[in-house]
Protein backbone atom coordinates (compact mmCIF):
# COMPACT_ATOMS: atom_id res chain seq x y z
CA UNK A 1 0.00 0.00 0.00
CA UNK A 2 2.82 2.39 0.95
CA UNK A 3 4.71 1.57 -2.25
CA UNK A 4 1.57 2.24 -4.31
CA UNK A 5 1.06 5.64 -2.64
CA UNK A 6 4.72 6.58 -3.16
CA UNK A 7 4.47 5.56 -6.81
CA UNK A 8 1.35 7.69 -7.23
CA UNK A 9 3.02 10.70 -5.65
CA UNK A 10 6.08 10.31 -7.88
CA UNK A 11 3.90 10.07 -11.00
CA UNK A 12 2.23 13.35 -9.98
CA UNK A 13 5.53 15.05 -9.17
CA UNK A 14 7.43 14.28 -12.39
CA UNK A 15 5.24 16.48 -14.71
CA UNK A 16 5.45 19.31 -12.19
CA UNK A 17 9.24 19.08 -12.12
CA UNK A 18 9.33 19.05 -15.91
CA UNK A 19 7.14 22.14 -16.02
CA UNK A 20 9.33 23.94 -13.49
CA UNK A 21 12.43 23.09 -15.53
CA UNK A 22 10.81 24.54 -18.65
CA UNK A 23 9.87 27.73 -16.77
CA UNK A 24 13.43 28.13 -15.53
CA UNK A 25 14.75 27.92 -19.10
CA UNK A 26 12.30 30.58 -20.22
CA UNK A 27 13.28 32.77 -17.29
CA UNK A 28 16.93 32.53 -18.33
CA UNK A 29 16.00 33.51 -21.87
CA UNK A 30 14.01 36.49 -20.61
CA UNK A 31 17.00 37.59 -18.54
CA UNK A 32 19.51 37.22 -21.38
CA UNK A 33 17.38 39.21 -23.78
CA UNK A 34 16.83 41.91 -21.15
CA UNK A 35 20.62 42.22 -20.91
CA UNK A 36 20.87 42.49 -24.71
CA UNK A 37 18.24 45.24 -24.70
CA UNK A 38 20.19 47.16 -22.05
CA UNK A 39 23.39 46.70 -24.06
CA UNK A 40 21.59 48.00 -27.15
CA UNK A 41 20.46 51.07 -25.20
CA UNK A 42 24.01 51.67 -23.95
CA UNK A 43 25.35 51.40 -27.51
CA UNK A 44 22.72 53.88 -28.65
CA UNK A 45 23.68 56.33 -25.90
CA UNK A 46 27.37 56.16 -26.81
CA UNK A 47 26.96 56.29 -30.59
CA UNK A 48 23.66 58.12 -31.14
CA UNK A 49 22.43 55.22 -33.25
CA UNK A 50 21.27 51.65 -32.84
CA UNK A 51 23.81 48.81 -33.05
CA UNK A 52 24.63 47.87 -36.65
CA UNK A 53 23.68 44.46 -37.97
CA UNK A 54 27.01 44.45 -39.81
CA UNK A 55 29.98 46.75 -39.39
CA UNK A 56 31.91 48.03 -42.40
CA UNK A 57 34.17 44.98 -42.24
CA UNK A 58 31.11 42.67 -42.12
CA UNK A 59 31.44 41.89 -38.43
CA UNK A 60 27.94 40.78 -37.32
CA UNK A 61 26.04 42.25 -34.39
CA UNK A 62 26.63 39.22 -32.13
CA UNK A 63 30.39 39.55 -32.34
CA UNK A 64 31.73 40.33 -28.87
CA UNK A 65 33.36 43.54 -30.15
CA UNK A 66 29.98 45.25 -30.57
CA UNK A 67 27.42 44.69 -27.79
CA UNK A 68 29.37 42.53 -25.39
CA UNK A 69 31.50 45.47 -24.29
CA UNK A 70 28.43 46.46 -22.27
CA UNK A 71 27.81 43.01 -20.80
CA UNK A 72 29.38 41.16 -17.88
CA UNK A 73 29.05 37.72 -19.47
CA UNK A 74 30.64 36.25 -22.57
CA UNK A 75 28.40 35.35 -25.50
CA UNK A 76 28.90 31.64 -24.83
CA UNK A 77 27.30 32.09 -21.40
CA UNK A 78 24.16 33.74 -22.82
CA UNK A 79 22.87 31.03 -25.13
CA UNK A 80 19.13 30.37 -25.00
CA UNK A 81 18.70 26.99 -23.20
CA UNK A 82 16.16 25.88 -25.81
CA UNK A 83 18.28 26.85 -28.83
CA UNK A 84 19.26 23.97 -31.12
CA UNK A 85 20.29 25.62 -34.42
CA UNK A 86 23.83 26.61 -33.46
CA UNK A 87 24.89 26.65 -37.10
CA UNK A 88 22.68 29.71 -37.67
CA UNK A 89 23.14 31.66 -34.45
CA UNK A 90 25.67 31.16 -31.67
CA UNK A 91 23.36 32.58 -29.00
CA UNK A 92 19.95 31.61 -30.36
CA UNK A 93 18.84 35.22 -30.69
CA UNK A 94 18.26 37.45 -33.67
CA UNK A 95 18.28 41.22 -34.08
CA UNK A 96 15.89 43.46 -36.00
CA UNK A 97 17.86 44.32 -39.13
CA UNK A 98 14.89 45.43 -41.22
CA UNK A 99 14.41 48.69 -39.32
CA UNK A 100 16.98 49.11 -36.53
CA UNK A 101 20.51 48.12 -37.49
CA UNK A 102 22.16 48.99 -40.79
CA UNK A 103 22.75 45.80 -42.75
CA UNK A 104 25.13 45.57 -45.68
CA UNK A 105 24.85 42.84 -48.31
CA UNK A 106 27.60 41.43 -50.54
CA UNK A 107 25.61 42.82 -53.48
CA UNK A 108 26.45 46.32 -52.28
CA UNK A 109 22.92 47.11 -51.09
CA UNK A 110 22.77 48.58 -47.59
CA UNK A 111 19.53 48.45 -45.63
CA UNK A 112 19.60 51.57 -43.48
CA UNK A 113 18.00 51.49 -40.08
CA UNK A 114 15.33 53.98 -39.07
CA UNK A 115 16.74 57.11 -37.47
CA UNK A 116 16.30 56.94 -33.67
CA UNK A 117 14.49 60.28 -33.77
CA UNK A 118 11.80 58.65 -35.96
CA UNK A 119 11.08 55.85 -33.47
CA UNK A 120 7.70 56.94 -32.18
CA UNK A 121 6.56 53.51 -30.88
CA UNK A 122 9.58 51.78 -29.28
CA UNK A 123 7.42 49.69 -26.93
CA UNK A 124 5.83 47.97 -29.95
CA UNK A 125 9.02 47.42 -31.96
CA UNK A 126 10.92 44.14 -31.60
CA UNK A 127 14.66 44.55 -31.08
CA UNK A 128 15.89 41.06 -30.13
CA UNK A 129 14.12 37.71 -30.12
CA UNK A 130 14.40 33.93 -30.20
CA UNK A 131 15.85 33.15 -33.60
CA UNK A 132 14.53 30.40 -35.81
CA UNK A 133 17.33 29.80 -38.31
CA UNK A 134 18.82 33.25 -38.73
CA UNK A 135 20.68 35.65 -36.44
CA UNK A 136 19.06 38.53 -38.35
CA UNK A 137 15.42 39.26 -37.50
CA UNK A 138 13.52 40.44 -40.53
CA UNK A 139 10.06 41.86 -41.06
CA UNK A 140 7.68 39.73 -43.16
CA UNK A 141 7.29 42.17 -46.06
CA UNK A 142 10.31 43.54 -47.88
CA UNK A 143 9.78 47.25 -48.49
CA UNK A 144 10.65 48.37 -52.01
CA UNK A 145 12.36 51.50 -50.69
CA UNK A 146 15.04 49.27 -49.15
CA UNK A 147 15.65 47.26 -52.31
CA UNK A 148 15.39 49.14 -55.61
CA UNK A 149 15.72 45.95 -57.65
CA UNK A 150 12.51 44.26 -56.54
CA UNK A 151 8.89 44.95 -55.79
CA UNK A 152 7.66 44.28 -52.25
CA UNK A 153 7.55 40.57 -51.50
CA UNK A 154 6.97 38.30 -48.54
CA UNK A 155 10.04 36.98 -46.76
CA UNK A 156 10.65 33.52 -45.41
CA UNK A 157 13.93 34.08 -43.55
CA UNK A 158 14.43 35.85 -40.24
CA UNK A 159 11.39 34.45 -38.40
CA UNK A 160 11.12 33.86 -34.65
CA UNK A 161 11.23 30.48 -32.94
CA UNK A 162 8.26 29.70 -30.67
CA UNK A 163 10.22 27.28 -28.52
CA UNK A 164 9.03 28.30 -25.05
CA UNK A 165 5.75 26.39 -24.71
CA UNK A 166 4.54 27.76 -28.06
CA UNK A 167 5.63 31.29 -27.20
CA UNK A 168 8.64 33.33 -28.25
CA UNK A 169 10.60 35.73 -26.07
CA UNK A 170 11.02 39.25 -27.45
CA UNK A 171 13.07 42.20 -26.18
CA UNK A 172 11.40 45.40 -27.33
CA UNK A 173 13.10 48.64 -28.32
CA UNK A 174 12.03 50.42 -25.13
CA UNK A 175 13.83 47.77 -23.03
CA UNK A 176 10.96 45.63 -21.77
CA UNK A 177 10.91 41.89 -22.45
CA UNK A 178 7.87 39.65 -22.87
CA UNK A 179 6.60 36.35 -24.24
CA UNK A 180 4.50 36.47 -27.41
CA UNK A 181 2.09 33.73 -28.48
CA UNK A 182 0.64 35.27 -31.67
CA UNK A 183 2.33 33.81 -34.74
CA UNK A 184 2.07 34.47 -38.46
CA UNK A 185 3.76 32.00 -40.78
CA UNK A 186 3.41 32.51 -44.51
CA UNK A 187 6.30 30.25 -45.48
CA UNK A 188 5.67 26.99 -43.60
CA UNK A 189 9.34 25.98 -43.81
CA UNK A 190 9.48 25.58 -40.02
CA UNK A 191 6.31 24.69 -38.15
CA UNK A 192 7.71 26.08 -34.89
CA UNK A 193 8.61 29.46 -36.42
CA UNK A 194 6.69 32.52 -37.47
CA UNK A 195 6.53 36.31 -37.68
CA UNK A 196 5.26 38.54 -34.88
CA UNK A 197 2.78 40.30 -37.14
CA UNK A 198 1.25 39.75 -40.55
CA UNK A 199 2.65 43.07 -41.75
CA UNK A 200 5.70 45.00 -40.57
CA UNK A 201 3.99 46.71 -37.63
CA UNK A 202 5.80 44.67 -34.95
CA UNK A 203 9.18 45.55 -36.47
CA UNK A 204 8.86 49.16 -37.62
CA UNK A 205 9.22 51.63 -34.70
CA UNK A 206 7.31 54.23 -36.70
CA UNK A 207 4.18 52.08 -36.84
CA UNK A 208 1.90 51.37 -33.89
CA UNK A 209 0.91 47.73 -33.45
CA UNK A 210 -2.76 47.62 -32.49
CA UNK A 211 -3.83 44.57 -30.46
Amino acid sequence: MVIAIVGLLISMLIPALGGAHSISKTTLCLNYQRQLALAGAAYHNDNAKNPPAFTSDFTPWDDESILWQYLDQRAAAMVCPEHIHLEYSATGYNYNTSFLGDEGYVTGIVVKGVEPSSCSHPSHCAMFGDSSKNKFMRAPVMDAEFDPYTDPYTRCAGMQSYRHANTTVIAWLDGHVSRVSSRFNTCNDDEDAGFLSEDNSAYDPRTLLLQ
